[in-house]
């Protein structure tokens, strides 16, 4: 096998957790040719890992045309092998096209069992999950180590960072998940009081940090905070105003990363930054963030029985709706960040 196809359209966590697969592979076989598809929003992430030598993107509103077209031109580029990282009808035609006989697919791990008795369970991370398809397809073995890295590009698009004077402290806040999945979002009150005790520290900064559909929950937390003095000096809201490598740019120079189970908190871990994860709902022995970095998880408490769940919506109401987010305490996530920024 010369070059290897990996299909994996989305999302942003997703891909990153890809990638010591990749590099994984590209340590066994150093002459082999890795060719990434995905969409054409992440294909500017894509080209940030190492291991890629070529990267393909596919618009499905390209129609079937489209994917025949794209079928014809990987043949003609000499793809001999697939690990379809994105089952669908589509990805299963488009390696039934380009090599039948060397493909495997990925298969999800499902959840054993939910809440609290899923605790005790032992589960794959989703890194470890993508890389069981290239060991059957491959032959190697699991490293023992699968952490993402991704390159920091040159230059983006984004627009110009703010200047950070020596010592001062950023800390990035990621107070959205995306439009899908709100469950996993830390409440905007409880990140409007973490951003107040934070603010409160000398030379600390805040940058709000995330894609357009954070933009309007960021502003609401900028209203929340106009009477401190502090926030019209130290807080920023950068939310849609980079792309995917100057978000990653501006968060490698964060001294600290806080946010929930979303990408750009993988984003974060992928180039090293210092964490802390708000998880609720999400398992972080399934999505956890893992990096080089110092990291501090923060989960509810125990006595808690529904999570993990991993459902998209909560399906209680009342007291107990979103209680998993809601027990985590203010002053326990600041407790965290006040050990890592020392």
């Amino acid at each position: 096998m010369k070059r290897l196809l990996v299909i994996r359209l989305g999302a942003l966590g997703d891909l990153i957790h890809v990638s010591p697969s990749l590099e994984a592979v590209k340590r066994a076989n150093l002459q082999m040719e890795i060719h990434l598809l995905t969409s054409p929003t992440y294909q500017v992430l894509a080209e940030m890992i190492p291991a890629v030598d070529r990267v393909w993107a596919f618009d499905k509103r390209q129609g079937w045309s489209g994917l025949f077209r794209l079928a014809r031109q990987l043949r003609q580029a000499g793809i001999d092998g697939v690990v379809n990282l994105h089952p669908s009808f589509k990805s299963w035609l488009l390696t039934r096209l380009i090599a039948p006989e060397k493909a495997a697919t990925y298969r999800k791990e499902k959840l054993k069992s939910k809440g609290k008795a899923q605790r005790a369970v032992s589960r794959r991370h989703a890194v470890a999950d993508f890389f069981l398809p290239f060991s059957q397809l491959l032959a190697i073995a699991q490293p023992t180590e699968l952490i993402p890295v991704l390159a920091l590009p040159e230059a983006s698009t984004s627009l110009p960072f703010p200047h950070k004077p020596y010592g001062e402290q950023w800390v990035g806040l990621i107070p959205g998940v995306g439009a899908k999945r709100s469950n996993r979002a830390w409440e905007p009150a409880a990140y409007g009081g973490l951003i107040q005790k934070l603010l409160l520290k000398p030379g600390v900064k805040v940058l709000l940090i995330g894609g357009p559909d954070e933009k309007v929950l960021a502003d609401s937390l900028l209203t929340q905070l106009s009477n401190m003095a502090e926030a019209k000096e130290r807080l920023e809201n950068h939310c849609g105003r980079h792309d995917i490598p100057g978000t990653a740019r501006l968060l490698a120079q964060c001294d600290l990363v806080i946010g929930g189970d979303t990408g750009p908190m993988h984003l974060a871990a992928a180039i090293g930054a210092k964490l802390v994860a708000i998880y609720g709902p999400t398992s972080l022995q399934r999505t956890g963030p893992i990096s080089h970095g110092a990291m501090a998880a923060l989960t509810p408490p125990d006595g808690l029985e529904c999570w993990p769940c991993e459902l998209p919506e909560c399906p209680y109401t009342g007291e107990q709706h979103l209680a998993c987010m809601r027990q985590i305490s203010v002053d326990a996530v600041y407790t965290a960040c006040e050990s890592l920024l020392r």
